[in-house]
C-alpha cells in the first residue's frame, strides 16, 4: 500500500453548468488503488461500497434516479460528531472527487476544526435566506444545514 495518495490529472468543465455526473471511477478508482480504500461487492446490485482504511468513512454509491446518488459517511470521533455529505446524479464527478480529494489529503491537520462555510465564503459564496444556506457567485449551486439536524 502507498504511503500518501497519488496524484491524479483531471480537467475541470469550464463554465460549471455545462458539466454532467460523468464517469464514477473519477472518484471510486483513486479513492481504492491511491489511498487503500476497501470495496465491497454486491454482483446483482448497481452499487459502490468504499471503507477507508480505518473503517471510519464509508462512501455508497446507489444510482437512483429520483434520489441521492453518492453519500459519504464519517463515524463519530471523541472530539467531533458524525458527519454525512450527498450528491445527486446532476453533480459533477470533479466536485465530487475535489471533495474526497480533501478528505483524503495525507499533509491536513485532524485537529484543525473549521467552519465549513469558511472554504466558501471566502471563494465568493454568498449568504442565501439565513445563516445556514450559501449560493455559488453565478447562483447555479447552493449549499445548507439541513433544518432539524443541521447536517451540511
Amino acid at each position: 500500500m502507498p504511503d500518501r495518495p497519488a496524484n491524479v490529472d483531471i480537467d475541470y468543465i469550464a463554465p460549471r453548468h455545462l458539466a454532467s455526473g460523468g464517469d464514477p471511477a473519477w472518484v471510486t478508482v483513486p479513492l481504492h488503488r491511491a489511498c487503500g480504500w476497501s470495496y465491497g461487492h454486491a454482483p446483482l446490485m448497481p452499487r459502490v461500497l468504499l471503507s477507508s482504511p480505518d473503517q471510519k468513512a464509508l462512501l455508497r454509491l446507489e444510482p437512483d434516479p429520483a434520489g441521492r446518488w453518492w453519500t459519504l459517511q464519517h463515524a463519530p470521533a471523541p472530539d467531533r460528531p458524525a458527519w454525512f455529505a450527498s450528491f445527486d446524479a446532476r453533480t459533477p464527478v470533479e466536485m465530487i472527487a475535489t471533495f474526497t480529494d480533501a478528505l483524503t489529503d495525507p499533509t491536513a491537520d485532524p485537529a484543525d476544526n473549521w467552519d465549513p462555510q469558511e472554504p466558501l465564503l471566502k471563494a465568493g459564496w454568498i449568504p442565501a435566506y439565513n445563516h445556514h444556506r450559501l449560493a455559488s457567485p453565478d447562483g447555479t449551486v447552493r449549499v445548507e444545514a439541513d433544518e432539524t439536524t443541521r447536517a451540511w
